[in-house]
């Protein structure tokens, strides 16, 4: 569904071409929306939010903020839309125009120019965008700092959306990461103190040497030493053997569990439905791959019986070798009257030795490895914080270029790392449950101390840092630092989010107010401006003039909406006769009803509809003509 040719315009905005109904409240209505400004008018219950609703479901741009403003949305769209649907024409910055089809409670079709069914998801693609406020969201921006900084964020929208992106993906690195070095670290421990014998025991074994000599010393320490060898040789011959009839066993499994699953996918509806055709090749594809699978199975199977066969007459072959070095053992060992007194002894000692140089081996390997992931690990972190240092500068850019476009009416500032909620409830998080009185040793670290600076105080066991910024005695800093080294929470804190915290303030007088303490007139008259700023994508908001005087419409939305629309459409809901007539509206449309079916009664620009206008808008010829005689002009 497209409008008419001509109305379109050569720049490159995203632009809502028009809006058609069928079903519901408002069957049969039809809109044609205009670059530029478009107004909808009409009495109470005429349908007019209904069509700002019914756009940004078809959209699926439903609200973000308040649960209630997307439950009222959604029950907008329900009552109103029934078994009907909405298709919207729209056209895209590239100019690829499409008509985005969807009824209540489906998922949204997007048809190209020719009517075509595409496999576009407006969501996923994000091929169309639109900004759409219903009423109270602007109230709602106004006092909550993470909608502020979403506003922020749509002036570079590409931009924070790659770093976003960017972010996510790297916090997923770093939290696995964090995983592996923490796992790591638990099998250094478990190893620490076997490792840790093996001087001792060495210390065992060289004065078992000493006292043997003569001749045979250097064999009988070799013979003891090769003896508790041959009983970790028989174990890993006998492990390679478990590995492999357990790796054939899981494959033979795993083929039968993807079979099942696979299987379980192709219901019998599917291949006797009209979508037949699909499902029959998808079938031949999926079974192509489990015949050839299936074929390769005798193959591994094979390999692994070869295997297990050699293994296993390797491992008759090391028993003879055991068998005749543990005689020849012996026979020395008889021959030594010496040897014979202390040979269960060292033998024991020996064997330990051959245990505790493997654990030291793996305790080395260890400490290799989680140097090289610290390392990584760290790079990863600088990474992080460049990141969240770039996409700072970014909405700072927004903020400094938003208070010099409003100079000096509305002034934005940004605070990086600011809000430092997701820092406390981390800590609150860790803490929660030892008996402590935390909430104040959370705000007092919160505030003097970076997340970082808490891992780092938790993995050296700063209990002196800890007591000096908290307040602490160092018993309980101890007991700080021990339950935040619990469940990984010092890697945690290395990643958590704080967000930038924005500010948007108000001229009031000589000073400026934040706009989470201002009235409600005040807060719709700081946001409502940043909104009315330039962008490609269409603005359309429900009575915008909603808790404004017509002085502020007059002396500051007028001018706003004329600079606006001309590099940017604007469709606003209103009541007030200032917007579409001062505002000089491209087309202005008029709703009624008859209490059970909303209608488009007339649409047209300014001049063909000021009949209209000035009966639902100015109260009629009568009023306006008693406020012309009241006023004198």
């Amino acid at each position: 569904m497209n409008a008419r040719e001509e109305i379109v315009p050569a720049y490159g905005n995203h632009i809502l071409l028009g809006a058609e109904f069928s079903g519901g409240f408002l069957e049969g209505g039809k809109l044609e929306f205009l670059p530029g400004l478009n107004c909808v008018i009409g009495g109470r219950g005429t349908g007019k939010t209904t069509i700002l609703e019914f756009i940004r479901y078809t959209l699926g741009l439903m609200p973000e903020l308040q649960r209630n403003s997307r439950s009222r949305a959604h029950s907008v769209v329900q009552n109103n839309l029934a078994n009907g649907r909405v298709k919207l024409g729209i056209q895209t910055a590239h100019g690829m125009r499409y008509t985005a089809d969807r009824p209540w409670n489906d998922e949204c079709q997007v048809l190209n120019e020719r009517g075509e069914i595409t496999t576009i998801s407006l969501d996923r693609d994000r091929i169309f965008k639109a900004d759409i406020y219903s009423q109270n969201e602007i109230e709602q921006i106004a006092t909550d700092t993470g909608f502020q900084l979403k506003l922020i964020d749509q002036f570079e929208e590409e931009s924070i959306r790659r770093i976003n992106g960017d972010i996510s993906k790297l916090m997923r690195d770093i939290n696995h990461s964090a995983g592996e070095l923490l796992q790591i670290n638990r099998q250094i421990q478990d190893l620490a103190e076997t490792a840790s014998e093996l001087t001792a025991i060495e210390e065992k074994l060289k004065g078992f040497e000493q006292l043997s000599d003569g001749p045979d010393a250097e064999a009988i320490n070799a013979a003891h030493a090769h003896k508790a060898l041959r009983d970790r040789e028989s174990k890993s011959l006998n492990a390679l053997q478990t590995e492999i009839d357990a790796f054939s066993s899981r494959y033979q499994k795993g083929m039968s569990a993807l079979m099942q699953k696979l299987n379980a996918h192709f219901n019998p509806e599917y291949l006797e439905g009209p979508n037949e055709a699909v499902f029959e090749a998808a079938s031949s594809h999926v079974q192509y791959m489990l015949d050839e699978m299936i074929k390769n199975l005798p193959i591994i199977e094979e390999l692994c019986q070869i295997a297990g066969t050699e293994l296993s007459q390797l491992d008759e072959e090391l028993k003879l070798r055991h068998g005749k070095q543990e005689q020849e053992y012996r026979d020395m060992v008889e021959r030594s009257q010496e040897e014979q007194g202390r040979a269960a002894e060292r033998n024991q000692i020996q064997k330990r030795h051959l245990e505790v140089t493997e654990a030291r081996r793996q305790f080395e390997d260890l400490k290799k490895q989680h140097a090289e992931l610290s390392a990584t690990h760290r790079t990863m972190t600088s990474k992080l914080s460049d990141l969240r240092d770039e996409r700072f500068l970014i909405r700072r850019k927004v903020a400094d270029q938003l208070t010099k476009q409003l100079d000096p009416m509305i002034r934005v500032t940004i605070t990086q790392s600011g809000n430092r909620q997701a820092f406390a409830d981390l800590l609150s998080e860790g803490l929660k449950g030892s008996g402590l009185r935390y909430a104040s040793i959370v705000d007092k670290v919160v505030q003097n101390l970076s997340p970082e600076e808490v891992s780092t105080i938790i993995h050296r066991r700063d209990v002196k840092r800890l007591s000096d910024v908290a307040g602490l005695d160092e018993i309980r800093s101890a007991r700080v630092i021990d339950l935040l080294s619990d469940n990984g929470f010092a890697n945690r804190l290395e990643v958590v989010e704080l967000d930038d915290l924005p500010r948007i303030e108000l001229q009031d007088g000589e000073k400026y107010k934040d706009a989470t303490a201002l009235s409600t007139g005040q807060r719709c008259t700081t946001i409502l401006p940043i909104l009315l700023l330039e962008s490609d994508r269409p603005l359309l908001i429900d009575q915008p003039e909603d808790n404004l005087d017509n002085a502020f419409i007059f002396d500051t939305i007028v001018k706003s909406i004329k600079k606006a629309k001309a590099t940017r459409q604007l469709i606003f809901v209103t009541h007030n006769p200032n917007i579409p007539v001062l505002g000089e509206a491209e087309r202005v449309f008029v709703l009624s009803s008859d209490g059970k079916r909303g209608r488009i009664q007339c649409a047209g620009s300014v001049d063909e509809v000021k009949g209209e206008i000035e009966t639902l808008l100015e109260g009629g010829r009568e009023a306006f003509l008693q406020r012309k005689e009241r006023y004198g002009h």
